[in-house]
């Protein structure tokens, strides 16, 4: 009797530990309140384990391997080697503060996609605002490490109200290291970053000088520039910057990349915290981990639509935007409107938003 045929999944972000050596205000992991303390608190051998487990289930194009900061974990080198074992391509992002020559020749031989790597500002101190001080100069070493060893580097600056400014003098910088793709990824308030909305969030103007002093660097210099985060059309209408290419939500497309997080959990993406199929670990030996691409959190996740988004020409397309954002600060996935969107026609978000900014608090009051 042939072997079960495993149900083909474009990709899984695989978050191999909760400790990162940044502290991002920005950062989308939920566990970041503690700095992961509790999650890295369980047994590690537990990731192949689960890791194993997806691979058995799955027939997977890609892995894209993450953390935290994936360098960080002890083993991530065994990774690796259970990845190509398994013919699956691998795919990397990083805070490159971690990636020194030795450990970007060690990585030649895997023949990784990219290691995709942040920068949010061109000098020390806007990094800084964003990542904690320290990190700017290693970050570009990491970058040069990799360069030198040849090992392909994707840049990505998440564009927030602090940086939206300076976007071309960060794209210039990575031009420079010969970096020349780049995801601008506009900051989404998911998961510890929901505290720094009103920090953070960039407004439309914010998202409209950003990008036009990236399409220069599309258009003129050569750079692929993407931004994998939906900009919901309502808002911006991004043909306006093409070449930039712009992606949508790919929840429950062929396109979709579910995550495993480090406690064991399956989700929709990184951002979200909810469990497919409610399941808390899928090491669980009860659970057909295949199954759970079949879960209502997944399969039905677009066939409520905000009340907001009913009617438009992009109902179906966009959805509403960033659901994951729009759960943590709205207090549900479905119901409402990306805030990057809403700040604009909800006076209340907007006025809570300003607020936020105006008296330094860290934590936006959730609407339930």
């Amino acid at each position: 009797m042939s072997a079960a045929v495993r149900p083909k999944l474009y990709s899984v972000a695989i978050e191999t530990t909760a400790y990162c050596n940044q502290k991002c205000d920005y950062c989308y992991n939920e566990w970041r309140e503690d700095g992961g303390a509790a999650l890295d608190k369980a047994d590690r051998d537990k990731l192949f384990l689960r890791v194993q487990r997806l691979l058995d289930a799955f027939e997977l194009d890609h892995a894209t391997v993450t953390g935290g900061e994936p360098f960080s974990h002890p083993r991530i080198f065994e990774l690796f080697d259970l990845l190509r074992e398994r013919g699956v391509a691998i795919q990397i992002i990083s805070n490159g503060g971690m990636i020194t020559p030795a450990l970007a020749e060690r990585l030649v031989p895997y023949r990784v996609r990219y290691v995709q790597i942040t920068l949010n500002g061109h000098d020390e101190a806007l990094h800084a605002a964003h990542v904690g001080a320290g990190h700017f100069e290693r970050t570009l070493a990491g970058i040069r490490a990799l360069g030198a060893a040849g090992v392909p580097v994707v840049g990505c600056c998440v564009v927030t109200r602090q940086n939206a400014a300076h976007v071309g003098a960060i794209l210039e910088l990575f031009h420079s290291l010969g970096v020349r793709q780049v995801s601008l990824s506009r900051f989404s308030p998911a998961g510890y970053a929901a505290r720094w909305a009103g920090k953070l969030l960039p407004s439309r103007s914010d998202f409209l000088t950003a990008f036009g002093q990236a399409l220069p660097w599309a258009r003129d210099a050569g750079m692929k520039l993407f931004c994998t985060m939906p900009v919901p059309p309502c808002a911006v209408e991004v043909a306006e910057f093409a070449p930039i290419q712009f992606g949508t939500c790919a929840i429950g497309t062929s396109m979709q990349e579910i995550a495993l997080g480090p406690d064991g959990r399956l989700k929709n993406c990184t951002l979200h915290t909810t469990a497919l199929g409610g399941v808390a670990d899928i090491l669980d030996p009860q659970v057909d981990v295949a199954s759970l691409i079949r879960a209502p959190e997944l399969t039905e996740y677009k066939r409520e639509t905000p009340e907001f988004c009913r009617g438009c020409l992009h109902e179906h397309t966009c959805a509403g935007g960033c659901g994951a954002a729009a759960e943590w600060v709205m207090g549900h996935a479905r119901r409402f409107a990306d805030p990057f969107v809403l700040q604009h026609v909800d006076d209340d978000l907007a006025a809570r938003l300003e607020a936020q900014r105006s008296d330094g608090k860290t934590h936006l009051e959730v609407v339930l």
